[in-house]
């Protein structure tokens, strides 16, 4: 008896346990469904206000509600607005939104403890250029501990034409969690505006292959064919690396006498070149290589294949002939990367 009755109390507890589950995961729907609400609400007060003065004709349109605008949304809400308007419009924006300090209150926030505002601050920063700005996002760049923040605040100093030292730039590939990738926009920034420093770092002895590969691959970036002789001899660089990165800095660049130094690397024994050899002649060399690139559509590795038969599809007809050949090449693997090439731009493809 005993024991059934202790079955019964556990089967009571679990069956409250249940329904106490359940009503506080409907209670939890209910608040956050109501949170979203009144933040979408917010939102769209602060892109109303942002339209009125933009759109109003006499330009005298004030912000008459100072606490939405302090608003840790604002600058989120700031950057998807502004990316709809350009020219003539987002200049008016932007300086209306100066006349109105919203560039201040932006500042203020990269002192939020929120690290999403701190990080959507600084890249509404980059349209507020000035001293102001500069100092406060070099501020916020020596005190972060976030990468992602740092790095964000150096393509905002780029944008607004306050150049971060290259030495700087370079000394976050040494971080913890460091990433090449995201710092390729600051570097393509700087080989634009501060080339003559990215060359200048790149001779210095005892830099680290990451570093070269970066720097060179930023080259491209720079519009200035003065640096073909520098990625042109990074291609005879040991290093698979090195080689690659010259390929991509030469693919940006577009020079037309860098093609026949390009198509050399087709034959690389690293498999990553020959795949940045593909990319750069489709960039730069037009129909001139087709041959040499359907010709990889046997390679052994599966990338190289897709980089050829892509390049090919981007040439239009001509690519598309040497396709169809291949469809009917004896190798299996050429016919079905050829065949699967050709679906995408809508024919069949004929099979062996």
């Amino acid at each position: 008896m005993n024991s059934l009755i202790l079955i019964w109390q556990v089967a009571c507890f679990l069956a409250g346990a249940s329904l106490v589950w359940m009503l506080t995961l409907i209670a939890l729907r209910l608040i956050r469904t109501r949170r979203e609400a009144i933040l979408q609400k917010r939102r769209d007060k602060i892109t109303d206000a942002m339209s009125r003065i933009l759109w109003d004709e006499t330009g005298a349109a004030v912000i008459d509600n100072k606490r939405l605008w302090k608003s840790q949304m604002v600058p989120e809400v700031f950057l998807g607005f502004v990316a709809l308007v350009r020219g003539e419009e987002r200049e008016r924006l932007i300086d209306r939104l100066i006349g109105n300090d919203v560039d201040d209150q932006f500042r203020r926030l990269l002192h939020h403890r929120r690290k999403s505002v701190r990080f959507a601050a600084v890249e509404a920063l980059a349209y507020f250029p000035g001293l102001s700005t500069a100092r406060s996002v070099d501020a916020l760049i020596e005190n972060t501990k976030a990468a992602d923040i740092r790095i964000a605040g150096m393509r905002t100093l780029v944008s607004i034409g306050s150049y971060p030292l290259v030495p700087d730039v370079m000394a976050e590939l040494s971080r913890p969690n460091a990433s090449a990738r995201r710092l390729q926009s600051v570097l393509s920034g700087l080989a634009l505006h501060r080339l003559q420093d990215l060359l200048e770092y790149l001779q210095r002895p005892g830099i680290s292959d990451t570093e070269r590969a970066c720097l060179l691959e930023a080259l491209g970036a720079s519009t200035d064919y003065s640096v073909l002789a520098t990625l042109q001899a990074a291609l005879q660089d040991e290093a698979p690396t090195i080689r690659a990165a010259a390929l991509e800095g030469l693919a940006d660049l577009a020079h037309p006498d860098a093609a026949p130094a390009i198509a050399a690397c087709l034959r690389d024994s690293d498999w990553n070149v020959r795949a940045a050899a593909i990319r750069a002649l489709r960039e730069s060399a037009g129909y001139a290589y087709a041959s040499e690139i359907s010709a990889l559509l046997s390679d052994p590795v599966w990338l190289v294949q897709f980089e050829s038969a892509q390049a090919l599809v981007d040439m239009g007809a001509p690519g598309r002939n040497l396709l169809e050949s291949s469809t009917r090449d004896p190798d299996e693997s050429v016919s079905r990367t050829a065949s699967l090439a050709l679906a995408e731009l809508g024919f069949a493809g004929e099979r062996p």
